[in-house]
């Protein structure tokens, strides 16, 4: 197995512990995110590192091919951003002028949190769905035939 070529590139974090990337011109790109692109098929390749407006910066197909400390501050971050609660039961999705509120208990707690429209919510197949909040926050409901009776009536009515 040959070793990867070490990119010349380096993550920072910043006092807020956010992720920074200084590219390969010494250019300094402040608050980047980091997002799998094949996260089932290739779990540990092809990061896209995106801009705060999701504009793509660069793409690394293999995250060891970064020095320490970068490739461990670059796999936290893939490691926060894949953090997903499991919906358990929804309490109510209230209407908004720009969209819908939803108050649900996760696998971590109650939380509330707004859903801009029906495409932020996405069929996984096989009864998964994922809901994707204002924040970029991803929620997953693994069975929906397995919510409570009320929580599916108030799912149907809503998607």
């Amino acid at each position: 197995m040959s070793t990867p070529k070490q990119l010349n590139i380096e993550f920072l974090q910043d006092d807020h512990g956010r992720l920074a990337l200084v590219d390969t011109n010494g250019i300094r790109h402040a608050n980047v995110h980091p997002a799998k692109l094949f996260p089932l098929t290739e779990k540990d390749h092809w990061i896209s590192i995106q801009s705060e407006g999701a504009r793509e910066i660069l793409c690394i197909e293999d995250p060891q091919s970064l020095p320490e400390p970068s490739r461990t501050l670059l796999l936290n971050a893939v490691a926060r951003r894949n953090f997903v609660p499991i919906v358990l039961v929804i309490h109510r999705i209230v209407r908004l002028a720009d969209g819908h509120e939803w108050h649900v208990t996760t696998d971590r707690g109650d939380t509330s949190f707004e859903v801009e429209t029906d495409e932020s919510i996405q069929n996984l197949g096989h009864g998964r769905l994922v809901i994707i909040d204002r924040r970029n926050t991803r929620y997953l409901i693994p069975n929906v035939a397995g919510l409570d009776r009320i929580s599916k009536r108030k799912l149907e009515h809503y998607y």
